[in-house]
């Protein structure tokens, strides 16, 4: 994850890979526990929750076209 310094407020967030979101998600459960908001931002957190399973998916299924890929080629 990179901070974009060319942003107006100068708090940009390039997000460049599946990594930077998840640190992104992780910061805001833990603000929101760590405050003891978690019921009322239950809403905000959940789906924060599903776009970071999302994003796991994404890697694994990666993953596994990746070594997939491998095998085939060994088998060849």
């Amino acid at each position: 994850m990179t901070n974009n310094k060319t942003t107006k407020r100068g708090r940009g967030v390039t997000l460049r890979e599946p990594k930077d979101a998840r640190q992104i998600i992780k910061r805001l459960v833990d603000q929101a526990f760590r405050d003891e908001r978690e019921l009322e931002l239950m809403g905000r957190i959940v789906n924060a929750l599903n776009c970071w399973a999302k994003f796991w998916e994404m890697e694994k299924v990666a993953e596994l076209e990746t070594r997939i890929k491998r095998l085939e080629e060994e088998n060849k």
